[in-house]
């Protein structure tokens, strides 16, 4: 039996999905499972597929709730025994040592695997996201700024980031000790190879750097030889899956690419939980091209969720009649947002609100496609729809989105099309081309 090529786990569902989808556009075959729970159906599977994902909720946890979810999803990576083991983040690397800390998952592995090695590779230069000397720089509005400068970052309501050099900003959620491989080392005789090596006998986490695909390539390169002679987890964005589908797919036989067009449907619903700038301004296009915004208050969602979802299904149901695409959003504005309140038990009220509206709407047979804008919040809902697991069913190479389909055996939310918006995802029409399809 073929080994497996990559099983990863990612810290919430559209950043999940997104890199199952690197790994799809080369012509692998891939399935994102929404639990580690259904272990024996996921063992089942995998001698048919190229690649696993496990979708989590890591980035928006306590360390003690990450323990708890991390764990039994190490133990799923190890027993399905890929080439390569990843622990997906967002590449912006959001953490912090009380939310999300990425240098406790790190530990966690180094528990379950002694010495584990731990690459850590950020870049994602098609979606710009750059490394240079271990520190990462953004692309915002057209121009290239370090992570600390770009304002959605720094003023990241759960996880502001202050610190662009990641050894730094990742020294302060763990008692393990960094090193780094740069573009300075790639030049050498070895392209790095000894400086990687040396980081990884030492035990130390390692930065590589790329600020272009031939780099990031070569990045790829160095942690696949490593994970060939030693266990290694690789903490990367979704920059590293696409490396690992070009350079695997070279040696493959014809696979058939990730389409990247797919039609249009008659209606549409988003379902927004982000407070993004970008995701604003996508629902201010999506009101003025004729499409409705119902407001979801916060504090509903957290007092009745499930009687918020009934009373919302009506709302929308009667909006469809009317001939308009609904947004349900939970904020467009900074005056909306709660202060003292945990973004995470809000995110699981709304996302249970979500999944409910969601499974209803379905059962009415009232829609087809769904928009779940907002990391945290679209990891939520999509555990609590039903589903087992998800699909991928066409790339949108304008604006680096993915349409998704819902695996539910025997339920009425098998096969919901579905497209995950992570807030920095998308031009301001995305919704309306999610609507109109891109064929």
């Amino acid at each position: 039996m073929q080994r497996l090529l990559a099983a990863f786990y990612g810290d919430d569902f559209t950043g999940s999905t997104e890199n199952l989808a690197q790994f799809s556009r080369h012509g692998l075959r891939g399935r994102l499972f929404f639990s580690s729970a259904n272990r024996e159906a996921i063992m089942n599977m995998a001698p048919g597929l190229d690649v696993i994902g496990l979708a989590g909720t890591a980035r928006g946890l306590a360390p003690a709730a990450m323990t708890e979810e991390v764990e039994p999803a190490l133990a799923v990576l190890e027993a399905l025994d890929p080439l390569v083991k990843q622990y997906k983040v967002c590449s912006t690397f959001d953490s912090s040592p009380t939310v999300g800390s990425i240098g406790h998952v790190m530990e966690l592995a180094r528990r379950h695997w002694s010495g584990c090695a731990l690459p850590v590779l950020p870049a994602t230069p098609a979606f710009g996201r750059y490394t240079a000397f271990s520190h990462l720089f953004t692309r915002y509005q057209g121009e290239i700024c370090r992570l600390d400068q770009n304002p959605a970052m720094a003023h990241h309501p759960s996880t502001p980031m202050t610190e662009a050099d990641l050894r730094r900003h990742l020294a302060n959620q763990t008692a393990i000790s960094p090193a780094a491989v740069t573009l300075l080392d790639y030049r050498t005789e070895d392209g790095g190879w000894q400086q990687l090596e040396s980081a990884a006998e030492e035990e130390r986490f390692v930065v590589l750097d790329a600020t272009d695909q031939d780099e990031l390539q070569h990045a790829a390169g160095l942690i696949v030889k490593l994970a060939k002679q030693r266990s290694t987890l690789a903490v990367a964005a979704q920059g590293l899956a696409d490396a690992l589908g070009r350079l695997w797919s070279r040696d493959m036989d014809e696979r058939e690419p990730l389409p990247t067009s797919y039609p249009g449907v008659e209606r549409l619903l988003v379902l927004s939980g982000s407070c993004s700038p970008q995701t604003r301004g996508q629902l201010a296009h999506f009101e003025a091209e004729g499409g409705k915004i119902v407001a979801v208050s916060p504090e509903q969602a957290l007092r009745d969720p499930e009687g918020l979802a009934s009373q919302l299904a009506s709302q929308v149901a009667e909006v469809f009649e009317e001939g308009l695409d609904v947004a349900v959003a939970t904020t467009r504005g900074d005056a909306d947002v709660i202060a003292g309140l945990s973004s995470e038990r809000l995110a699981q009220a709304v996302g249970q609100v979500y999944a409910c509206l969601a499974r209803e709407l379905r059962e009415r047979k009232a829609i087809q496609r769904i928009v779940f804008a907002g990391g945290d919040t679209s990891s939520h809902a999509m555990r609590q729809t039903g589903a087992d697991a998800l699909e991928l069913v066409a790339f949108d190479e304008a604006q680096g989105g993915h349409l998704c389909r819902l695996v539910a055996i025997d339920s009425p939310i098998d096969g919901l099309e579905v497209v995950l918006k992570g807030g920095q995802i998308g031009g301001e029409d995305l919704f309306s081309r999610v609507k109109r399809g891109t064929q």
